[in-house]
């Protein structure tokens, strides 16, 4: 019985730290992708896969593929932000900057979700918070302004607008949060899976995308089989394998426990893109990764006063 459960918490380790590598890889591959194409057009495409994917999940589980009417105007805020911006901010934040280096910055994510929290949920906002988000700026600021990185178009506006995707992210979480919350208290009989949420903001936000994608004439670039080779990997294994493998560990290890993987993520991405993409690599890359960190176990920390 004992060995068991040890099996079966080593296949729920595995796929975890899978999914981080899978996240972290999907930096260089974004790098590659977006540096000669156009960036909101590769999200559209990406999404024209991930969409159909996770409705016909749906369709096969017999989930019912409809929504409640007073669903719709959280359901499209979470796409706009959680899709949309991030999407956008995450492909425009690597066309101008190393993605080792956009890589740390996604990682204050955290200590962004914990100091919004304090304000849209109404959780207290203590001085451990403030510190762990200052630890975590002081980590941004370090790798914006000392990274090696320094062949790229322009390495300042790449992380600002990754810092950017890092906040929609992050107050899209604090909505999706709430808006579990409030329908499993009064509705918890008919309140969406996971999986429906994740399908509906992805449909929502790739519908956002289209117009912004047509600007951009995609047609007038050459999207070779790497291209599409890339795009395949962000829409399958890193959205909709990924998002499988995390929903998994959340489910029989608990949130908490599965969202300490996520500190993997930046150490694969910078891995990943010295190895793939050949960028340079620094102590000071050490020195912003464990100040980010640092400060995500302060927003963590229980009881904090």
């Amino acid at each position: 019985m004992a060995a068991a459960r040890k099996d079966w918490r080593f296949v729920v380790y595995f796929q975890l730290v899978l999914t981080m590598f899978l996240w972290g890889l999907a930096w260089p591959v974004g790098r590659l992708l977006a540096t000669n194409l156009p960036p909101i057009s590769i999200a559209v495409l990406r999404y024209s896969i991930v969409v159909p994917v996770l409705f016909a999940i749906l369709w096969l589980r017999g989930t019912r593929l409809t929504i409640r009417r007073q669903w719709i105007i959280s359901l499209v805020a979470m796409g706009l932000l959680s899709t949309t911006l991030y999407q956008a901010f995450f492909l425009f934040g690597v066309k101008y900057a190393a993605a080792s280096d956009d890589s740390l910055v996604i990682g204050v994510g955290p200590v962004l979700i914990a100091v919004m929290a304090s304000f849209v949920l109404n959780e207290p906002l203590t001085k451990t918070k403030v510190l762990g988000l200052l630890s975590g700026l002081a980590g941004i600021g370090v790798i914006s302004l000392l990274s090696p990185n320094t062949n790229v178009p322009n390495r300042l506006l790449g992380v600002t607008l990754v810092f950017g995707g890092a906040t929609a992210y992050a107050l899209y979480t604090v909505l999706l949060r709430k808006f579990v919350a409030t329908n499993r208290a009064n509705h918890a009989e008919i309140a969406p899976s996971s999986l429906s949420i994740l399908a509906w903001i992805s449909l929502f936000g790739w519908v956002f995308l289209m117009p912004f994608s047509l600007l951009e004439a995609p047609w007038t670039y050459m999207w070779g089989t790497t291209s599409w080779l890339g795009i395949l990997y962000l829409a399958l294994l890193s959205t909709v394998v990924g998002y499988f493998f995390y929903v998994e560990g959340v489910s029989k290890i608990g949130a908490s426990r599965a969202a300490i993987f996520g500190n993997l993520v930046p150490v694969f991405g910078v891995v990943s893109s010295i190895l793939l993409l050949g960028e340079n690599a620094s102590p000071w890359h050490a020195v912003s990764f464990l100040l980010i960190l640092v400060g995500v176990v302060l927003v963590n920390r229980l009881g904090n006063e």
